[in-house]
């Protein structure tokens, strides 16, 4: 009975990872909406624009936010189940970034509580977070690497929006482009663990 229950929880944690590839299925949905509505300036509009549009636009991509933010802390979830450390900082930063997409489809850009007054900075933390935590587990130089230098894409990409390095004319398109490495990254890590771990899955069961 254990063993069974055992079981389902790994197969349970095991789904959680690899539905994280709805984030950056979802996204291709957010980066791409407003390049389809009627004068839509998407160079200049960023992404949260469209939640001001017209209503099977807005909650398009209100839904597809909070699709994005559930599947990120199910991720975050299955990141504490299968990490090497009591308490997983990758889980944690994943979350909050999560918890933050989950309200920006709740409440628009006209109020602070949309991103949870920029609790979406946390993005910076996961990627550099869970190369290093699972960094005995996934055993690639080249994902440590990639993880490193989107961590570095964050923190720059934050300092030219606070210093107001970026013109308002393309901020929308710079903001798109931001996204495509920033959603991609969590398939790509759900990809890797989940490879590592249906590897090491298999290796024991062809011992018992």
């Amino acid at each position: 009975m254990l063993a069974e229950k055992g079981s389902t929880v790994n197969n349970l944690n095991y789904r959680l990872l690899k539905q994280a590839h709805i984030i950056w299925i979802a996204s291709i949905v957010n980066i791409g909406l407003g390049v389809i509505i009627p004068d839509f300036d998407f160079v200049a509009k960023s992404i949260s624009y469209v939640a001001l549009e017209d209503p099977v636009y807005a909650y398009t991509h209100r839904i597809a936010d909070i699709v994005i933010g559930l599947s990120m802390c199910g991720f975050a979830f299955a990141m504490q189940s299968f990490s090497p450390n009591r308490f997983s900082t990758a889980m944690l930063a994943t979350s909050l970034f999560g918890i933050s997409m989950i309200s920006a489809g709740v409440w628009t850009l006209e109020t602070p509580l949309h991103l949870l007054y920029n609790l979406s900075i946390f993005m910076i933390l996961a990627p550099m977070a869970f190369a290093l935590e699972f960094k005995n587990v996934i055993k690639s130089s080249m994902f440590e690497s990639l993880s490193v230098a989107v961590t570095v894409l964050h923190v720059f990409m934050f300092w030219l929006i606070y210093a107001g390095f970026i013109p308002q004319e393309i901020n929308g398109l710079i903001q798109r482009l931001w996204a495509i490495p920033t959603m991609g990254w969590f398939g790509l890590a759900a990809y890797k663990l989940a490879c590592c771990q249906f590897t090491a899955n298999k290796k024991i069961n062809k011992d018992t």
